[in-house]
């Protein structure tokens, strides 16, 4: 069973160290664990039992301690936990990779709900190039975090096999094509170099060798900044551009529409228009009319042709009193209706 882990980082030397001190710390804290682990996870594994129940149990003590994947995650848990699992594999199982299985499976049991969010997806079994190479680093890792405690007075000597270490990954692997792990590689000689014991102090003249890292790294990390690089240039450029009022550049096929302005008629709004507009010019004509007939000397001079050649004044007379009431009646009816109208809107 193998993973990828190409989302995965290194541990720096700060993680490392703090990472392991948690791990020494809780791997003699499990022994009241073993009566609640679910034997169901061991399948039909017959072989190694107690060892692989005190391997899932440290993983859990270890885990609980971060509590939350935020955390997990910052301080980088989960790659050191996992390797020390494949350690375990390789020097303990012969190398029987199924067992992550069983590590799996208890992680993501239902008793550790709280826990099985944070590596659940990160434990798996290494390929032996990657675990090798994380092996020499954290070599040399903790032979600087002895060399840094000075736990059995062998300060300088620590520091040089320390040195010595790193060195030999350079001759292990003369071409890296690991971003990553080159970059650890160069954080950790800054941390190894600027110790003041190492570069000025009484270690300084007992160390064979400076640190030296593989060229191919150089190249690697040159070409990774450069990436990074352009990338934020072109986001700052469209925020720029965002906030200076300008249209973002966009790539080639992409289109914005136009928004049609609200003053622009379009030629079939206008045709539908036009006899509308023809209708009420015709009205208003037509009422000029009337009203010069009515009320001018113009209409009046009408009404006498009229009576002078078909001798119907008194009907005429007696149809424009009709029109007048209807005209009287429809005034009311409106000035009522309008009545209505300001009293539902008070209301």
């Amino acid at each position: 069973m193998e993973a990828s882990g190409q989302n995965e980082r290194y541990d720096s030397f700060d993680e490392y160290s703090s990472n392991k001190d948690i791990y020494e710390r809780i791997r003699s804290k499990i022994g009241e664990d073993y009566d609640s682990f679910p034997s169901s996870v061991l399948d039909e594994k017959k072989e190694n039992i107690n060892f692989i129940k005190s391997d899932c149990l440290k993983l859990r003590r270890y885990l609980i301690n971060f509590n939350t994947k935020e955390n997990c995650i910052e301080r980088n848990c989960c790659q050191y936990m996992n390797h020390l699992l494949n350690t375990m594999i390789r020097d303990y199982y012969s190398s029987d990779s199924s067992i992550f299985n069983i590590y799996k499976t208890y992680i993501n049991h239902h008793s550790n709900n709280n826990i099985k969010s944070l590596c659940a997806s990160e434990i798996y079994y290494m390929d032996q190039n990657k675990y090798q190479k994380t092996k020499n680093l954290y070599t040399a890792y903790n032979l600087y975090k002895i060399f840094m405690s000075d736990k059995y007075g062998t300060r300088c000597s620590k520091a040089n096999s320390c040195a010595k270490a790193y060195n030999n990954i350079k001759t292990r692997y003369p071409e890296l094509n690991d971003t990553k792990f080159c970059k650890a590689l160069i954080d950790f000689k800054n941390v190894f170099e600027t110790n003041e014991h190492i570069s000025t102090g009484k270690c300084h003249s007992k160390i064979e060798n400076s640190l030296s890292y593989p060229d191919s790294c150089n190249n690697l990390l040159e070409e990774s900044n450069k990436i990074t690089s352009s990338s934020g240039h072109e986001v700052r450029g469209l925020k720029a551009q965002v906030e200076s009022g300008g249209q973002p550049h966009l790539p080639k096929g992409d289109k914005i529409e136009e928004i049609p302005d609200d003053n622009t008629i379009s030629s079939g709004s206008l045709g539908s228009a036009l006899p509308i507009t023809l209708f009420s010019s015709g009205i208003s004509v037509l009422l000029i009319l009337l009203s010069l007939y009515k009320f001018t000397s113009f209409g009046q001079w009408l009404r006498l042709q009229a009576q002078r050649f078909n001798g119907i004044s008194e009907q005429f007379d007696g149809e424009q009193y009709e029109i007048q009431q209807h005209n009287s009646e429809f005034e009311e009816r409106n000035t009522e209706y309008d009545g209505y109208n300001i009293t539902y809107s008070s209301l």
